[in-house]
């Protein structure tokens, strides 16, 4: 797997490039590494923000890894969800809209020749699918989406936190 600063040079040759028209899969990135990356990647966001500005490009971050918190504290039924755990799968189609909900929200402000970051995709595993998340939102990218993603990437599938068989997506992934 790629160190971070390998990680900085493929997300600059891939940012640098012309940005065309394409199908809105194509629009977004898929930046997968090590898991064990992950705060290193969160820590140097500044570095990757800096390229895409560097490029002409506006840049946003997202950052999902709080969501799950703030989200069932404040749900109607957190107190007997806390009594009754197993009922939890039954609001987690909720939480799911909730997220796409948050990440289109985001996208909102974005134009064109904006990259908007999603950070902390690690942290909806076991709560709801980052490939159900980005087809929802796919169709309102206006310029890029960068998706964090720490997992592996082998055949064109997608496995978040190697933790389950993971998707086919048509995503660009960086490293290619």
């Amino acid at each position: 797997m790629a160190t971070v600063d390998e990680l900085l040079r493929h997300f600059e040759r891939q940012v640098a490039l012309p940005w065309r028209d394409v199908a809105v899969e194509y629009r977004v990135w898929i930046l997968h590494y090590d898991k064990a990356l992950e705060r290193r990647v969160r820590g140097r966001l500044s570095e990757f923000e800096a390229v895409a500005r560097r490029h002409a490009h506006g840049w946003r971050v997202v950052d999902l890894a709080p969501l799950w918190a703030h989200w069932i504290a404040a749900h109607e039924l957190f107190v007997g969800l806390v009594d009754l755990p197993d009922e939890l799968p039954g609001v987690l189609p909720d939480f799911a809209d909730h997220v796409a909900a948050t990440v289109r929200h985001e996208l909102s402000a974005c134009g064109p020749s904006d990259l908007l970051t999603v950070a902390g995709a690690g942290s909806l595993l076991g709560l709801c699918r980052v490939s159900n998340l980005i087809e929802k939102v796919a169709p309102q990218i206006p310029g890029r989406l960068l998706l964090l993603f720490p997992g592996r990437h082998e055949g064109g599938v997608y496995r978040l936190l190697d933790a389950r068989d993971g998707w086919n997506y048509r995503a660009t992934p960086i490293p290619a």
